[in-house]
């Protein structure tokens, strides 16, 4: 792929338990991620995706907030209303309870027709609001807006390597192939933040070695001579001259590393690799040492 690519997200081909984040075998991300409290569905986005839950009664969806009775709660097909203001400390409903342990809910439950069950008390709350934003849609937004540009390559000194002597390594920076930065996907209750960082810069030599480099590397400058890269440096053993073309096609690959963070939990966090390889490979001859007599 030449140009520009964007981070995007597709569905991934499997999911591990608790949900899994990684490289597809394209160069698009794969995402798929269990959110608790929420359901599993194939649609709209396909094999693995979470959708915001949702209000089931008898096989039909219905609100989850009645403005009598509260919130709805599937698991026991209840509504909960909590009763405000607080009850007095010596109100029987709390049944010698301490007010600072808990609530006391209006609990109505449906068996085939609405039957009052009355008040009482919970230590934690029994039903509240499902989630308004879908979260996996929230971080497909973030992610896609970070665009990663494939690295522009160059090598010095200027006219090929030399066996022996230490090549400089480095690609051209820009706010695309270089820089950290993130963006935002905002939705009505939650916000994704997905932020991206250069983690390491692995340069495939074509003779079948590789270097790892912290970043982009330092551009040469004819004034720096036979000085060493100080970042991302490379040393040839062996001439190109047994290929057929005498030349050795190097290939760069920027390892982003990857964290999208919601703001209503910013402990549920993803984080992972992706890598983003030269659109086309460098070619390079590499020269045996000539000797003077």
């Amino acid at each position: 792929m030449i140009g520009m690519l964007a981070a995007t997200i597709t569905p991934a081909a499997a999911e591990e338990p608790g949900g899994t984040v990684t490289p597809c075998a394209t160069r698009d991300i794969c995402i798929s991620v269990h959110e608790p409290g929420s359901t599993t569905s194939g649609k709209p986005g396909g094999k693995g995706e979470t959708v915001a839950a949702k209000c089931i009664w008898q096989g039909k969806e219905i609100p989850c907030w009645d403005d009598e009775l509260g919130w709805y709660s599937n698991a026991t097909s209840c509504w909960y209303l909590l009763v405000s203001p607080k009850p007095a400390a010596d109100d029987q409903r709390w049944g010698g309870r301490d007010p600072a342990g808990g609530e006391i809910y209006t609990v109505s439950c449906r068996d085939g027709s609405s039957t009052v069950q009355g008040d009482q008390f919970f230590a934690a709350a029994p039903a509240g609001p499902p989630p308004t934003d879908n979260v996996v849609t929230l971080r497909r937004e973030a992610l896609a807006k970070l665009k990663l540009a494939p690295p522009v390559m160059h090598a010095a000194p200027p006219g090929g390597a030399v066996v022996g002597a230490p090549v400089w390594l480095w690609y051209e920076r820009s706010r695309e192939s270089a820089d950290s930065r993130s963006e935002q996907a905002v939705g009505k209750v939650i916000t994704v933040t997905a932020s991206a960082e250069v983690r390491e810069v692995v340069w495939d030599m074509d003779d079948g070695h590789s270097v790892s480099c912290p970043g982009p590397g330092t551009p040469y400058r004819a004034d720096l001579g036979r000085t060493e890269s100080p970042d991302c440096k490379y040393v040839y053993r062996s001439s190109s001259a047994h290929r057929a073309d005498g030349t050795l096609h190097l290939v760069a690959t920027v390892i982003w590393r990857i964290t999208a963070t919601r703001s209503d939990d910013p402990k549920a966090s993803v984080t992972f690799d992706f890598p983003v390889p030269a659109a086309t490979p460098m070619p390079l001859r590499v020269a045996e040492v000539q000797l003077l007599n």
